[in-house]
């Protein structure tokens, strides 16, 4: 049962506004943040908030504004996250593992500062597309979970990166069990997703007959007979297929041949 958000308000989706909000904040060197987002120790986050003055309201108001210059932060060695210029301390976490301290720390996070799960990094990525990436499938399902609850599960869902594809682009990618797992959750979340493609116009059909991942494709076409097949270039998902000469590739695509243009 979808919940009543008539006491959350939305979260922006003002995207210059959320571009130099992430310019201003990569400025802030926040290497106490970094290591508690980095390590998925729940106790430093809260003692990092909690130090601030002004009590709760300012700890709030810094976990909302914090982002993170990797290059000005301590030696990777001591914070070894996948992350990029402008990554906020949800991006962090998200990329940085799947455990439950990690996941309490996105969840601390997301409750001081929700609309950090419509940030953007200086890649146009929000923390779903790098928990998607990392392969945290545990993280992606909680970052859509305190989504919905603020009414923005769709709308992160199908926002687009600087390469313009969504998180559903990365979970393709994955290796088959986690890609399987994370594809099936996305597209039962929003089944009309696997029809925003790529600015090369590569649609994650392509990008999963591209990559053998049969079972994904199959998984994409159960969900929406109405896909894009469009891939980068004029072509669309029969080309790789034809290429690969795969039976069951060829399978597949003739289950939902019904939504190829050609």
């Amino acid at each position: 049962m979808e919940q009543n958000n008539s006491s959350r308000p939305p979260l922006s989706h003002d995207t210059k506004a959320n571009d130099e909000r992430v310019q201003h904040l990569a400025a802030v060197r926040r290497p106490e943040l970094l290591r508690a987002a980095s390590s998925g120790d729940l106790q430093l986050l809260v003692e990092f908030l909690s130090k601030e003055d002004g009590g709760p309201a300012a700890a709030a108001a810094l976990a909302r504004d914090v982002a993170i210059l990797l290059e000005e932060a301590q030696p990777p060695a001591l914070y070894p996250s996948p992350t990029t210029e402008g990554s906020s301390a949800l991006h962090v976490v998200a990329a940085s593992g799947d455990r439950k301290g990690y996941l309490q720390v996105a969840e601390e996070i997301c409750k001081k500062a929700r609309q950090l799960l419509l940030a953007c990094d200086g890649n146009g990525d929000t923390p779903l597309h790098c928990a998607v990436r990392a392969g945290n499938a545990e993280m992606a399902s909680l970052l859509i979970r305190q989504a919905n609850c603020c009414g923005e599960g769709k709308a992160m869902l199908r926002m687009q990166n600087k390469r313009g594809e969504t998180a559903l682009h990365e979970a393709v990618r994955a290796s088959h069990r986690i890609g399987m797992r994370m594809v099936e959750e996305l597209m039962s979340q929003d089944k009309e997703l696997a029809r925003v493609v790529a600015r090369d116009g590569t649609s994650a059909l392509y990008l999963a007959t591209s990559l053998h991942h049969t079972d994904i494709a199959q998984v994409l076409i159960s969900h929406d007979r109405e896909l894009s097949s469009s891939g980068p270039n004029g072509q669309n998902a029969l080309h790789p297929a034809v290429l690969h000469s795969k039976s069951e590739v060829f399978l597949t695509l003739n289950i939902g041949i019904c939504c190829f243009v050609f």
